[in-house]
């Protein structure tokens, strides 16, 4: 899978979890680019990639997550 297939299935998990049906994401999108990217929201968009990607995203990774490329460097 590419780096431009990955973000494009990242983009669909932030617009549901989100809820921003209109969402653009990019590597660089961050927690202070969403009012609605919270803790809570974090956790909600790693257990989906998790599902999505068939991958375990280390606990720790997640506490620290604040962009979208951080995410996707810890996909396959």
């Amino acid at each position: 899978m590419t780096q431009e297939e990955k973000l494009a299935r990242l983009q669909e998990i932030f617009r549901e979890v989100l809820d921003q049906p209109e969402l653009h994401l990019t590597e660089d999108f961050s927690m202070a680019d969403c009012a609605a990217w919270d803790s809570v929201a974090t956790v909600q968009i790693v257990l989906a990639a998790e599902s999505a990607f068939g991958v375990r995203v280390p606990t720790e990774s997640v506490a620290t997550l604040q962009r979208v490329g951080e995410l996707l460097a810890l996909l396959p």
